[in-house]
Formats: C-alpha cells, structure tokens, sequence
C-alpha cells in the first residue's frame, strides 16, 4: 500500500501564511506602539505638513524592514529552523522580561504619552526650544538666505525635501536598535520571509498613520505607563510561548525525517 501523501496542501500552506503574516504584525505592533520612534512621527506631525512626515517616517522604517528581512535571511541560511526558533523564543523572552521590569519599576501615575513624547522630543530636538537646534533649522535658514529672503521677510516654511529628510533621519536614528528590530530580525530568521515582511510592513504603515492621526486625536489624553509596559511584556511572553511551539514542531519533524 502506498503512504498517504504528508505534505501539505495549498489551503494549508496559505493558512499557515497567514497566522505567520498575523504573528508579524502583532509583533511589530505591540514592540513599536506608544515606543519613541511612534511618539517621534506624532511630535513631527505636530510641527510640520502630516503627509509628509509620513512619506518620510515609513520611508525609513520600510528600509528598516528591508534591512531586517536581509539579516533574518542571512541567519536562516546558516542556522537550522529548531535552533533559530528557539533563538527567537529566547529573544522573545528577554524582551517580555524587559518590558516586565519597565512594569514593576515605573511610576504608577506616570503617562506614557507624556514620557514617550518627552524622550521623542529630547532625541529629535522637538521640545520647542530651537536655540540649540543646529542641523536641521541651520538647513533651513540657510535655504531660505540662498533663495534671498531676508531675515525681516514673513516666515517661509521649510521645504518639502527639508522635512521629508528631517522626518526620515530622525525615525531611522531613532529605530536603530530599537527592541522592534530585533524582533523582525528574529521573525525574519525563524519564519516565511514573505508574510514576516508584509506584516512587518503593515504593522509600520498602520503605526506611522496612526502616530500622524493621534497628533490631533490623543491631545490631552492620558494612558498608564505601568499598563502599556505590562501589556507588552504579556504579549512578548505569549510571543515566546509560540515561538516554543514551533521550535519543538520542528525538532519532532526533523526526528521523524531523520527515522525515515
């Protein structure tokens, strides 16, 4: 009798897709949300034109993402599928403790969008006092002197070029590094490539919208900073509960293929 055919099956390969394309984004978005790269694209959305800040902002985080799935392909190409998922659930695991620890000692009164919006606007030099803000507002002036405007003259705004370049530096800076690249170059090393970059990059361009829309819509707003920290070391630690999971699918799988 000939064995029934094991492999699977096109409506399996597109469901399994689709829950690795569902972990990516929520892994992205619980890593990024309220994080300072989000709070940096609220407070550029907040002095400069919106929609350029975002063309800017998901510029380089998308750029991130490239990067991203590079590193996880390069690492998936030398490590086996049980060792690199158990790297992400170690990865995963350090971050639920982190975020844990963020929990336990942060101030239960304190905001997180005043805190986030205050480190995002100490980085960015957004915090209203121009006076030592050599870089970008010198770019500015001096564009303006080139085209001969006089210091007298009516404000010009800075051009489109000078805030797209501003908003694009200042998110790729700010996500050097950060816990969410880590996390997507754990994604992109332990899982599909495909459906880990397009969830990486929906999860950037729903985050980058939203911080350009809470710019008007969270104004006065207050949320515990204790309950995102929280939130997000429960949903690292579920994370690496299913990181697990496939790491000792894939060892069960690599055993039976090696009694086969």
């Amino acid at each position: 009798m000939a064995a029934p055919d094991v492999h699977p099956g096109p409506d399996h390969e597109a469901a399994s897709s689709l829950q690795v394309f569902c972990r990516s984004l929520a892994v992205v978005g619980v890593a990024e949300l309220f994080d300072k790269t989000w709070f940096m694209g609220l407070l550029l959305a907040l002095r400069y034109r919106p929609v350029t800040v975002f063309t800017g902002s998901i510029s380089a985080l998308l750029l991130h993402t490239v990067l991203a799935a590079a590193l996880g392909y390069t690492f998936a190409r030398f490590l086996s599928p049980v060792a690199l998922n158990f790297l992400a659930a170690g990865l995963f695991v350090v971050f639920a403790l982190l975020y844990a620890k963020d929990c336990y000692f942060a101030d239960p009164n304190a905001d997180a969008f005043e805190a986030g919006r205050q480190e995002a606007a100490e980085d960015c030099n957004l915090d209203g006092d121009t006076s030592n803000d050599e870089s970008w507002d010198g770019m500015v002036e001096h564009e303006l002197l080139k085209t001969g405007k006089a210091s007298g003259d009516e404000p010009e705004a800075p051009s489109e070029c000078l805030i797209f370049a501003k908003s694009f530096t200042a998110v790729f800076i700010a996500e050097w590094g950060d816990r969410t690249q880590l996390a997507m170059v754990g994604q992109h090393a332990s899982q599909p490539l495909v459906p880990v970059f397009l969830g990486s990059a929906v999860a950037f361009f729903l985050l980058t919208l939203s911080a350009v829309l809470a710019a008007t819509l969270l104004a006065g707003r207050k949320l515990s900073e204790r309950l995102v920290h929280g939130f997000s070391a429960l949903c690292f630690a579920v994370f690496a509960v299913l990181a697990l999971r496939d790491a000792f699918s894939a060892l069960a799988a690599q055993s039976h293929n090696g009694m086969a």
